[in-house]
């Protein structure tokens, strides 16, 4: 794990009611339709050293709808400052600061029901990693193999139609990492613990818009 990636206010869900047309239009009713987007909101997460906090994270996002599922590929980065965290060496508990979050995730999108305000629900994987953390006299290899985990993911969100564009809100939760231990090269553990402690929750609103279809029609004929 220690090369697995070292280098992936709450927004309210708004309701609308949509004349026909735009319905039509909605992801989840093409079949192999591409988005792209952005969103912002809130990320509250808690470390070993510090309390449930929340830090405003940014971040993108594509998706391909066929019919009623989806896949969604996103990357969101919490943006915090001076954070505390902490682990446990050989020569005690070590202090650590850092500033963001990042996250990547993979999620399965479904559309159940067809409609002008169309909810969705979504399940998937990621990993999760505190960018540059700094222990106070520890290492930097160990505090950033502590600081990086995979995770689940649960998404669940609200979408409708503005102009060219497709709005949503949306609620994503993660699991929680689980400790972990960095071993020396003879495999004597050095160093143990996890900066994030339990899971985190994200409240996150934006934009997609539609990039036409995500496959080319096969046609018969001559040329």
């Amino acid at each position: 794990m220690r090369t697995l990636i070292r280098s992936m206010s709450a927004v309210g869900l708004a309701l609308t009611l949509g004349a026909g047309h735009l319905f039509a239009q909605a992801p989840g009713n093409g079949n192999f339709q591409w988005y792209i987007g952005g969103q912002g909101g809130v990320t509250f997460f808690k470390t070993p050293d510090q309390g449930r906090s929340g830090i405003p994270t940014f971040g993108g996002h594509t998706l391909i709808v066929a019919k009623r599922t989806g896949l969604m590929l996103s990357f969101d980065e919490a943006v915090g400052d001076n954070e505390q965290s902490s682990y446990t060496d050989a020569s005690g508990v070590q202090p650590v600061t850092f500033n963001d979050i990042r996250r990547y995730s993979a999620v399965l999108m479904a559309f159940p029901i067809r409609a002008a305000a169309q909810p969705y629900l979504g399940v998937g994987y990621g990993i999760i990693h505190v960018v540059n953390p700094t222990p106070l006299s520890g290492f930097q290899s160990d505090a950033n193999e502590l600081g990086s985990s995979g995770f689940g993911t649960f998404v669940g969100g609200l979408q409708f139609q503005v102009g060219r564009f497709m709005a949503f809100g949306q609620y994503q939760i993660t699991t929680s990492g689980s400790q972990k231990t960095v071993t020396d090269g003879d495999g004597n553990p050095v160093a143990f613990g996890r900066l994030l402690d339990g899971p985190t929750h994200t409240f996150s609103g934006g934009l997609r818009i539609g990039l036409g279809s995500a496959r080319e029609d096969v046609r018969a004929g001559g040329y």
